[in-house]
């Protein structure tokens, strides 16, 4: 359960790759991925098998929710465009839930929050390699992490989500992943298809609702959790 743990945290780091410009943009509203394609026979990553992640975006927020095992470990991750140091992260792990606050900027981009570019060390582009997702024109963009994980994806310039939590960020990408086929490095490979894009983003889908969670700081948390590192490190 560690391992499964981790590696959750692991591809929420290297789902924070994402960001996006282009003209006639949709800057506000919602995309709903499911996880296509498990590259792994291992039981215990077998249980990631029905990973769904949703992500939110208006110019003032951003939110990412994913779920995995059935709905036993959720997280969700809110970052103010402005501000993000009030930003929080609400995990609920088979009935456990914590609020994160007092976060870093380091502690948003390990965990969360599809804008970061930080980790990507380089991209590669062939817009010839196209394919339609969700009802999207994309093009493909082969892209290396710093951590050693590679990702292919399908990127779509008409998709703008907020800025990223740091403004100075290198290789931003040109448009935001619609599919998404990563190799984590560790042996696990998967694919992430998004099925629905939504305009528009309702309040409710952007408020923060932590009643019944009871707050940690990061490093409480950790400590609770037998030193997990939720950015999926040792």
């Amino acid at each position: 359960m560690k391992k499964l743990f981790q590696f959750s945290l692991l591809l929420l780091g290297l789902t924070a790759t994402m960001s996006c410009f282009a003209q006639k943009q949709i800057k506000e509203g919602s995309i709903k991925f499911e996880l296509a394609d498990m590259g792994s026979d291992a039981p215990e990553m077998a249980m990631m098998n029905g990973t769904k992640m949703d992500f939110y975006f208006t110019k003032e927020i951003q939110r990412m929710d994913m779920n995995m095992m059935g709905g036993m470990m959720r997280i969700q991750v809110f970052v103010p465009a402005t501000k993000p140091a009030d930003g929080t992260i609400l995990m609920d792990v088979m009935g456990q839930k914590f609020q994160l606050t007092n976060l870093t900027e380091d502690d948003l981009i390990n965990s969360n929050n599809m804008l970061n570019t930080d980790g990507i060390e380089s991209v590669v582009y062939d817009e010839k390699d196209t394919k339609t997702v969700a009802g999207y024109p994309c093009y493909r963009a082969d892209v290396k992490m710093s951590t050693g994980m590679s990702a292919t994806y399908y990127i779509c310039e008409k998709i703008q989500p907020p800025m990223q939590v740091k403004k100075d960020a290198k290789n931003q990408l040109k448009g935001f992943p619609l599919e998404l086929s990563i190799d984590t490095g560790m042996g696990v490979s998967m694919k992430f298809e998004a099925k629905e894009v939504v305009k528009g983003v309702s309040k409710e889908e952007i408020t923060v609702n932590a009643e019944g969670y009871t707050k940690k700081t990061m490093e409480e948390f950790q400590k609770e959790m037998g030193g997990l590192n939720i950015g999926g490190g040792n």
